[in-house]
């Protein structure tokens, strides 16, 4: 009954023994130093922690979501997984804060410029009308 089961399948009942799992990739490992989480921690939690609740993301891709280290001033930390045969890459993690400041305090840098200056554009174009 297992041969059809997807890596994801066999993540969500516990079976984590026999997955390839990747916790190498560069930007997952940048997004750990940039929110002071260490790699054992998230190891120990996909490994032991049951998710709060989870949801497709694209193609193969799934948002995974987890109570946040008790030390951070947010409550949930967002854990985005990609699935391909039997293989899990860990692709980024996200801290859910529960205002808009909250949640806009952790993304990066390039997003935050992006933003203002879409905030700003938009602005502008009140202006005019």
């Amino acid at each position: 009954e297992y041969d059809n089961m997807d890596a994801f399948d066999k993540f969500i009942i516990g079976d984590v023994g026999d997955i390839e799992w990747c916790f190498e990739n560069r930007h997952f490992v940048k997004r750990l130093d940039d929110n002071r989480i260490t790699r054992e921690y998230i190891v120990d939690t996909i490994f032991n922690e049951e998710p709060l609740r989870y949801e497709p993301s694209g193609k193969d891709m799934y948002e995974v979501v987890y109570p946040a280290p008790s030390n951070k001033d947010y409550s949930e930390l967002k854990v985005v997984i990609a699935c391909k045969g039997n293989r899990i890459d860990l692709v980024t993690i996200m801290p859910l804060g529960k205002t808009n400041r909250q949640k806009n305090k952790y993304k990066s840098d390039s997003y935050k410029k992006v933003e203002k200056k879409r905030i700003q554009a938009m602005q502008k174009r009140k202006k005019y009308f």
